[in-house]
């Protein structure tokens, strides 16, 4: 039997998106402060981003293309990020602690669509894991 072929990201620059396996513990995960440092983003464009995601809220990409993006996401318990949204219609599966968007939690086994409205969470006390579904690219928006 031939062996299975891994990705640990698989972009559109792949040259094609092809099937792939994947493991979360085996893809790398970078804080937000670690994605923006790899940018050439003004430190004001970066305060901006700083001000609604915070800096350490931690995604492993496991699949962005134009059409689907999917990250694993990890916050710190009583994490929060302030109200934006990303341009896409998008769905969050907790699969770890607690998500609060304003008086409605979603724990593991629930989640929360957003047909790309503004939103804001904050992390319950055991933090929270999630899987976050992105129809397209995502992007942050304010408003």
């Amino acid at each position: 039997m031939e062996a299975e072929e891994t990705a640990t990201v698989a972009t559109e620059d792949d040259g094609g998106l092809r099937p792939f396996f994947y493991s979360i513990a085996d893809l790398p995960a970078a804080s937000i402060s670690q994605m923006l440092d790899q940018t050439d983003s003004s430190e004001e464009d970066k305060q901006a981003m700083y001000d609604i995601f915070g800096r350490d809220l931690m995604t492993k990409v496991i699949l962005q293309s134009p059409n689907l993006s999917v990250f694993h996401e990890e916050a710190k318990p009583g994490e929060q990020v302030k109200p934006h949204r990303h341009g896409t219609h998008q769905i969050t599966y907790v699969l770890r602690g607690s998500l609060h968007y304003g008086n409605r939690v979603t724990e593991a086994g629930m989640g929360y669509y957003s047909p790309d409205r503004l939103y804001a969470w904050t992390a319950g006390d055991e933090g929270a894991e999630w899987i976050e579904i992105h129809a397209g690219r995502p992007q942050a928006y304010a408003r």
